[in-house]
């Protein structure tokens, strides 16, 4: 039996998705639960990496048991979140097909990020946003953001460790939107390297800023040069917001 769970959860107390050995993880918490719940050790696969301190809106992940456990899927759903802690939710679980795989199925994501201006974060924006005191000119963020449309090589826009052998992705669409002192950036790409979103945040962010020029960010993205200021956002604003297959 292939059981896929939409799950969601704030990153802060987290060293992100993937188990390590010296941090608490989102991937070992659900494991611990599902261990409780089957008595048998499980492993799931998540749709991707987060970060520590990011969040997810709707990570995806499945994992495997034999049909001798047939479960109802509310009922997995209710014992896993009475067992996990109030930073992590289940949204759903599904029985899928045995071919579904979180990762290797996946079609695309959108990852979104929050920013706050001018009035400082109250205690329940905190940790949540990336708080800028000033005003954003949306209109330059909604321009340069243009330049990184398409499929093109990201590979001044990652972290050192991405996975694979190729830095080529291709982004699908990117929106700006303000609502008085919030601005929300989504990006949509059939795949991300690690940090790549934020670095991409903070080049439109030093652009807007006029730290950076529009020759500079394409010189980049043709690897003719490296960014002179390559900003990384903080993982605090940064949320996995859907997963398409």
């Amino acid at each position: 039996m292939n059981i896929k769970l939409l799950i969601e959860y704030l990153g802060t107390n987290y060293g992100g998705w993937q188990k390590q050995k010296n941090s608490i993880t989102i991937q070992e918490k659900i494991e611990e639960c599902l261990l409780k719940i089957f008595r048998e050790k499980i492993s799931i696969v998540g749709s991707g990496r987060t970060d520590s301190g990011v969040h997810a809106l709707e990570q995806v992940a499945n994992f495997h048991v034999s049909d001798l456990n047939k479960i109802n899927m509310i009922e997995l759903k209710n014992k896993l979140n009475q067992n996990l802690v109030a930073d992590i939710r289940i949204k759903s679980c599904t029985e899928v097909n045995k071919d579904f795989h979180s990762q290797h199925s996946c079609k695309q994501k959108t990852y979104l990020y929050r920013i706050k201006t001018l009035e400082p974060c109250n205690v329940f924006e905190e940790g949540r946003f990336w708080y800028i005191n000033r005003e954003i000119d949306i209109k330059s963020i909604k321009l340069i953001s243009k330049n990184f449309i398409g499929k093109k090589d990201f590979k001044n826009f990652c972290k050192v460790g991405y996975a694979g052998n190729s830095t080529i992705r291709t982004i699908k669409k990117i929106s700006v939107v303000r609502k008085k002192n919030f601005i929300d950036i989504k990006i949509t790409g059939e795949g991300f390297l690690r940090g790549m979103v934020r670095l991409m945040v903070g080049s439109f962010i030093n652009y807007e800023k006029g730290m950076i020029k529009k020759a500079d960010i394409n010189n980049a993205l043709k690897n003719r040069n490296k960014l002179k200021i390559n900003l990384s956002v903080p993982a605090c604003g940064l949320y996995l917001y859907n997963v398409e297959y």
